[in-house]
């Protein structure tokens, strides 16, 4: 139940932030002992210190947004709090024209 609220959460904030013309790629395998998903946005960038902090509460990467208008700042950081909670890891990264986040959690095969 918690790693489909993890997932809605990146669904929800990689559309946000995916311009009309851009793409959502989901990415889902499994390798030994773990089982990694990385949910990915065209359209958006983030700098080497907005991914250094997209995971801490109240973190918002445009400081104009409102939370009426763009969310509480805490979507990541719950999903952090959760995929820690069941002994995984979580990460952003950010390339030329999109914006990587994703987890890995024990499992697989």
């Amino acid at each position: 139940m918690r790693i489909r609220q993890v997932l809605l959460n990146l669904l929800s904030n990689a559309a946000r932030h995916t311009p009309e013309e851009g793409v959502i790629r989901v990415c889902a395998f499994s390798r030994v002992q773990e089982i990694v998903v990385e949910v990915e946005n065209t359209g958006s960038t983030l700098s080497d210190e907005e991914i250094a902090h997209v995971f801490d509460r109240f973190y918002r990467t445009d400081p104009a947004r409102q939370r009426a208008t763009g969310g509480s700042g805490l979507g990541l950081a719950i999903v952090k709090s959760l995929i820690e909670a069941h002994g995984g890891s979580v990460w952003a990264r950010s390339g030329r024209d999109a914006v990587t986040v994703g987890f890995a959690v024990p499992g697989g095969v």
